[in-house]
């Protein structure tokens, strides 16, 4: 990785990883858009702006791979903006290619041994589409676009905004030589002498006068090919561009360059060619970039806050018990209510720093789906909605992996061929959709598919053909639990085995990833219809809801976001199935946990008793944790266990109680894949 002694560079290095990473992103959507919209010259100007930007920093920098590279792209991008070639499905998969080179290059560059990259196979396909005769490129004269006075001023104002930053790529004369050889003086725009601002002047004169004649002879060409009314629009955009570059003063140039470079790139759309068709880019929103860790810091403080919250309040309760000092008491109880309401707005405001919109886990979809879509030859469309909903930015994180695998398997899996499609009546092209919403203290993904969907009874075979369960276990599951078959270890429904799938490892990958994250995976799923995955997360694993219980003298917390319901215990209810307590409510049976046993709470009792039980769920699998007292509802800041103590099975973690006494907090994904197991091999002995 590049270390620079010089602190400021190091500065700009850093900032240059953050904003090519935005720019790459934001490239890729582009691409995808520009595909499906040709004639959106807006657009096609962002992306060019977006490659001049990297190709500018890098050669600042000395990345002479990254500029290359990119210099090739912005030639393509050029000839494209000026109508010589259009745009085609052979460009748009260079261009992304050109985005892929550029962003492992920047990877190598963080690499502590950087290998020297052979990207001579890109630049030559390039080159090879650059050509307007190209096959990709021919163009019926009919339907070939004219260019028009606004277009060449649109494509005009754009160039003169990027060649006056790079004079030295344009014809020069004495005096420009002059200037570049002294590259301090371009660098380094500070206290200039007599002479160096008389040598700038004279430069910068030049290539203004250069521009002029420019402009002029192909205004003189447009007043030639029109008729009088076209010539006399050519005449006042003669004038225009003739005002527009009157020669400025070096100080004038250098003033406008440098506060050029404190100006975003999309605070200035250029025109286009069919306004009234286009969508205009939005304006930047007012950000600064603040360093992760800062954020996580005030995160863990905010938290602290609430523990201290959470002791005042237990402090102002005794104290109100107390009526020896009733007025003191009040004033303590209103100073209390004020603070439990700062806080409460402090920790809002500090998760809110932490949200992202789950639109930014959505960004890699649309270029999947286009490549999956040529590998299988399937014509698929991707829908996105709810992407202004707004997720933790840990989970977001977490989320990528099993979001690709899905997205993948949809693909592959769920979307049939086009001839299958139109025999079964449906469009020719598949849809798969992603959507986003926020249920009270959850976030719920989908991933749909108007695809073949699953058979339970193919799953069910496919089951006992792999070993997975018994015939016995197959004819006891309903539907909804074959489902659930496709998250088993092993388990794959290909054909054949694929770059994409049939080697029986992912889905159970992308359950394992989702639970880690608290969170739950269901499916919906019909025949020749679809199927659709719901992934429910919590907000944030920082800060939770938690249900409080008693267990002979412990205190527990169980997170809230997992319980579905609480119910007294009625002796008569409880079964024995297969060596395992089971609880019957209304039609439901769910097999029952004794927290004190599993936990290892001294003085465990055999028998239920007048207890409780708590109903959790992770998905479809449901299970009942009996607990002697409910002790209410309260907020709870999840603290490590630390090295010290490792991991304990049944533990997520702790908190700290206003009274200061520690609690452990309940790992209900634990329990209940601990159930799971139990039950499996009790049913694979018989």
């Amino acid at each position: 990785m590049p270390h620079f002694d010089d602190p400021d560079m190091q500065e700009i290095f850093e900032g240059f990883l953050v904003e090519t990473q935005e720019l790459l992103d934001s490239v890729s959507q582009d691409l995808m858009i520009l595909e499906n919209e040709p004639e959106n010259d807006d657009l096609l100007n962002q992306i060019f702006r977006s490659f001049h930007t990297i190709k500018g920093t890098t050669s600042f920098m000395g990345f002479d791979d990254i500029t290359e590279i990119t210099h090739h792209a912005e030639d393509i991008l050029n000839k494209l903006r000026r109508y010589e070639i259009t745009v085609s499905l052979e460009i748009i998969d260079i261009l992304l290619e050109v985005h892929d080179w550029i962003r492992t290059l920047v990877d190598n560059l963080l690499s502590d041994e950087p290998e020297k990259l052979d990207y001579s196979s890109t630049i030559a396909e390039i080159e090879r589409l650059k050509d307007p005769n190209s096959a990709s490129n021919k163009v019926d004269k009919d339907e070939k676009p004219t260019t028009t006075e606004s277009q060449l001023k649109s494509i005009e104002t754009q160039e003169r905004s990027s060649d006056i930053v790079q004079i030295a790529e344009k014809p020069k004369s004495s005096a420009v030589d002059s200037v570049l050889a002294n590259q301090d003086m371009v660098s380094k725009p500070g206290d200039f002498t007599e002479d160096e601002l008389s040598l700038l002047e004279e430069a910068f004169a030049e290539v203004n006068q250069n521009f002029f004649n420019e402009h002029k002879d192909k205004t003189s060409q447009l007043d030639t090919s029109l008729d009088n009314k076209n010539a006399n629009q050519a005449t006042e955009l003669t004038s225009e561009i003739a005002q527009e570059e009157r020669p400025k003063t070096a100080e004038t140039v250098l003033r406008e360059q440098q506060s050029s470079n404190k100006v975003s790139k999309s605070e200035t759309p250029l025109p286009n060619k069919q306004s009234s068709s286009k969508k205009a880019i939005p304006k930047t929103s007012e950000t600064i970039r603040i360093d992760v860790e800062r954020v996580e810091t005030l995160m863990d403080l905010s938290g602290e806050l609430v523990l201290g919250r959470n002791r005042l309040a237990q402090l102002t309760e005794n104290i109100e018990e107390d009526e020896t000092n009733k007025d003191l008491a009040r004033d303590l109880a209103e100073t209390t209510s004020a603070i439990d309401f700062v806080t409460s707005e402090i920790q809002a405001a500090v998760m809110k720093m932490r949200m992202v919109p789950v639109g930014k886990l959505y960004q890699k979809a649309p270029r999947i789906v286009r490549d999956l879509s040529k590998e299988f030859k399937k014509k698929i469309k991707l829908e996105v909605k709810g992407e202004e909903t707004e997720i933790d930015r840990g989970i977001i994180e977490e989320l990528n992996d099993p979001l690709v695998h899905m997205i993948r398997n949809s693909c592959d899996h769920g979307l049939e061929h086009e001839d299958e499609r139109i025999k079964k009546g449906k469009s020719p092209q598949g849809t798969i959709t992603l959507d986003a919403d926020q249920e009270g203290n959850n976030i719920v993904l989908k991933i749909s598919d108007d695809g073949a969907g699953m058979s339970p009874e193919r799953l069910k075979e496919k089951a006992i053909e792999k070993g997975v369960i018994t015939e016995e276990q197959a004819t006891q599951m309903t539907n909804r639990e074959a489902l659930q078959l496709i998250f088993t270890p092993g388990f794959s429904t290909a054909k054949k085995v694929s770059n994409v799938s049939g080697r029986g490892v992912g889905m159970d990958v992308v359950r394992t990833n989702i639970q880690k994250l608290k969170g739950m995976i269901e499916i919906e799923s019909e025949e020749d219809v679809g199927s659709t995955f719901i992934i429910k997360l919590p907000l944030t694993l920082a800060i939770i809801q938690g249900l409080l219980v008693r267990i002979l003298d412990e205190t527990y917390a169980i997170p809230l976001s997992s319980v579905i319901e609480v119910v007294a215990v009625n002796p008569k209810s409880v079964y024995s199935v297969n060596q395992q307590e089971v609880i019957r409510i209304r039609d439901d049976v769910n097999p029952l946990i004794r927290l004190d046993k599993t936990l290892g709470v001294p003085g465990a009792q055999d028998k239920i008793g007048n207890r409780y039980v708590v109903i959790v769920g992770l998905g479809i699998e449901k299970v009942g944790l009996v607990v002697d007292e409910l002790l209410g509802q309260q907020e709870i800041v999840i603290k490590s266990l630390g090295e010290y103590l490792g991991s304990i099975p049944g533990i997520a973690g702790s908190t700290i109680m206003g009274d200061g006494r520690v609690i452990m907090i309940v790992d209900v994904v634990e329990l209940i894949s601990t159930a799971e197991s139990k039950r499996n091999a009790s049913m694979k002995k018989f």
